[in-house]
């Protein structure tokens, strides 16, 4: 099936909708997993974490694929010219790292 530069122009709309509504709701997620007291990080159940990134996985369909450790993907961007800074989300992780 060919595809027309505006269908695939709509898809990637599409696809872009669906990603700012999963950053929404992970930053919502993130804000509710802070810890009342901040010198204390560590009282988020991690047991928790895991259950709820796997039904985030399970709702987009990518349970079963096998996720690639941190290091390679960056190696494999590089490799393939693509740089997080050019990405708007991307660039909005990184933005809240550095505050």
């Amino acid at each position: 099936m060919a595809e027309t530069l505006e269908t695939l122009a709509k898809r990637v709309n599409q696809l872009e909708k669906v990603v700012a509504e999963m950053t929404l709701q992970l930053s919502e997620f993130v804000d509710a997993s802070k810890p009342a007291d901040p010198k204390n990080h560590k009282t988020m159940d991690k047991q928790y974490e895991t259950q709820i990134i796997q039904k985030m996985r399970e709702h987009l369909g990518i349970a079963d694929i096998e996720l690639m450790p941190l290091e390679e993907l960056r190696k494999s961007m590089a490799r393939h010219g693509i740089r997080a800074e050019d990405n708007e989300f991307s660039r909005a992780i990184i933005e809240e790292r550095e505050k």
